[in-house]
């Protein structure tokens, strides 16, 4: 080797190593003063409200990387105290605490020559956050006094740009704590993955809105939750739950409300009849949702709600005393119009709901359920919010379901929301269908069944409010028959011919045209009782068109009645008597 290689090569070993011997130096030396601005900044910026500590603090100027182990952010709680006082206390403090946290390639020339903080990558390694929550009634006023400056703002005495790559937030571990006079309610959710892309803090981005709080994207992802409420009869669960900020989208997999025992166990420690209900939905979306609403001002606005399959099953024993509770302005947009949190959704789509509704009978003991099947639509205008109702006070639905699965069924509902009586409509018609369809809850409620019926088709119009419901009803049939049933000893229906006979030979019309052919169109002018919910009253109105449709006045029905409870306590004296006559003696 000639000797200036020699030479080139020494110098360029030795430079190494003094860069290197300088840069060990520096980071050592530098450390204590790193250790003392990083506390320091804390403190003035959070005007003494909180306190930075750690365990271990490395980084090198080589690399550009640097390591924290054991952070914790607290709050000083005698300060806060005097913050209180001087009516200058948040009404939300942070206690945070991590385990491990690490920055790559944070690039520290670029600091010294450009002032700018340019950074590959932050990881951090399981966080625990604690929010504490307390109402302070000044921080609503205008007087109070408020930094009103941008981020941008903030730092550009000592940065002209921050910008980080991605940062990586793992098995995060959150739990809010919302103080009253009286109470702490505690939220608590386990186990979140955080990961924020493109973060850019500069002069320009502070007005880019394509950003969301100067990132390009944040994915939140929560693997599942459980909360069970607080009477301990129900849970709320889900699967999965996933935000994209760049797509402005929600997703909840796996949601489910339901009781936490089985029907029976449930009815016996209610000791009463009351709804329970059943509800699934493998999927929900929200799409276009205004994130910076929901994080400034808690309200959820956005596009659209799909819920795409699912079950809502609804279900009561009346075998069980009532107690009896006034529905009266319950109706689903008054609940709407009462709901705390703010809402506001262009649409709600329904695609392929299964809905049922069952019932025990307190008379016939047996449970008989009615379902609506394929249910699709959509809600629009689904809102609360004051502004907007200014614009457009009505919610209209249009909803196609299959009853008893076989039914086509096309329903629209307007709901005035604005309305104190709360005022809506609803109009609809119901397709061809096979009558005997029914029995499923006629049976074992009535004690009855549809022996044959051919319905052509059911239409209605009806305009409501809490206390009356007043319209029409079109219900084209033709040879409907009805049998009345009893049942014997060892719980078989048999059917009591001379009641039904006289049933459909005077009572109910077997057509629509009846034989006469006079057409009856059933007029609807329903006072709900105050104890109806607003189905149970939806569903009392029609049934009123529909017996007038069929013939069945309120004279006839009480005729209906009487003829089957005599027809059964005929049938169970002769059967009686030619039992004791004919019947096999015990051995």
């Amino acid at each position: 080797m000639k000797p200036i290689w020699k030479w080139i090569i020494g110098i360029v070993a030795g430079l190494l190593v003094i860069v290197a011997v300088g840069a060990w130096y520096l980071s050592r030396h530098w450390k204590p003063i790193l250790d003392a601005q990083i506390k320091e900044t804390i403190i003035s910026a959070t005007d003494s409200l909180y306190l930075i500590a750690y365990d271990g603090l490395d980084f090198s100027l080589i690399t550009g990387n640097a390591s924290i182990k054991n952070l914790r952010l607290t709050a000083d709680t005698n300060r806060y105290a005097e913050l209180v006082q001087l009516e200058q206390a948040p009404d939300n403090i942070y206690n945070i605490r991590i385990a491990n946290l690490r920055i790559r390639q944070f690039h520290p020339r670029r600091i010294l020559s450009d002032r700018k903080l340019n950074i590959e990558g932050i990881i951090i390694d399981t966080p625990t956050i604690h929010i504490v929550s307390e109402y302070h009634a000044y921080n609503d006023t205008v007087t109070t006094k408020r930094d009103m400056r941008t981020l941008y703002q903030r730092i550009s005495g000592l940065l002209n740009e921050v910008s980080v790559a991605a940062i990586q937030l793992n098995n995060i571990q959150f739990k809010f704590s919302k103080k009253t006079d009286s109470t702490v309610n505690e939220t608590a959710l386990k186990n979140l993955n955080v990961q924020v892309r493109d973060i850019l803090v500069d002069s320009l981005s502070q007005f880019d809105s394509t950003r969301f709080y100067h990132t390009r994207a944040i994915d939140i992802e929560m693997p599942g939750f459980r909360y069970e409420t607080p009477d301990s009869f129900y849970y709320v669960s889900f699967d999965r739950l996933q935000i994209a900020t760049l797509y402005k989208q929600v997703k909840l997999t796996g949601l489910k409300y339901a009781p936490r025992m089985s029907k029976e166990e449930f009815y016996k420690r209610k000791k009463r009849a009351t709804d329970m209900a059943v509800i699934a939905f493998p999927m929900i979306r929200l799409e276009d949702i205004d994130l910076q609403q929901f994080v400034k001002n808690q309200k959820i606005h956005a596009g659209s709600l799909h819920i795409d399959s699912g079950t809502v099953a609804i279900s009561n024993d009346l075998r069980y005393p009532k107690h009896p509770t006034n529905k009266i302005g319950k109706s689903p947009h008054q609940l709407l119009m009462k709901l705390k949190q703010p809402i506001k959704l262009d649409s709600l789509l329904l695609n392929n709901i299964a809905i049922s509704y069952s019932e025990v009978s307190r008379k016939y003991k047996k449970e008989g359920k009615i379902t609506f099947d394929r249910v699709s639509g959509v809600f629009r205008n689904v809102t609360n919010d004051t502004l907007s109702l200014l614009h457009n006070s009505t919610m209209a639905a249009d909803i196609t379901a299959y009853l008893m699965n076989t039914g086509k069924l096309d329903v629209a509902f307007t709901f005035d929301l604005l309305d104190d009586k709360g005022g809506h409509t609803y109009k609809g018609k119901l397709g061809p269908m096979n009558g005997q369809s029914l029995n499923r809850i006629i049976t074992p409620l009535l004690n009855a069944e549809v022996a044959r019926a051919n319905i052509r088709g059911v239409s209605f119009d009806v305009k409501a409010d809490d206390h009356r419901s007043r319209g029409s009803l079109r219900f084209d049939y033709d040879n409907m028959r009805l049998n009345l049933l009893t049942t014997d000893e060892d719980g078989k229906k048999t059917s009591m011919k001379a009641a039904s006979f006289l049933a459909n030979s005077f009572i109910i019309n077997d057509s629509n045209p009846d034989a006469n052919g006079q057409y009856h169109t059933g007029r609807i002018n329903y006072a709900r009782p105050q104890t109806y919910s607003f189905f149970k009253t939806l569903w009392q109105s029609l049934l009123q068109g529909i017996k007038e449709c069929a013939g069945i006045s309120p004279e006839r029905e009480q005729r209906l009645m009487n003829a089957a409870e005599e027809a059964k306590k005929a049938s169970e004296k002769t059967g009686g008597f030619f039992k004791r006559v004919f019947g096999k003696k015990e051995k």
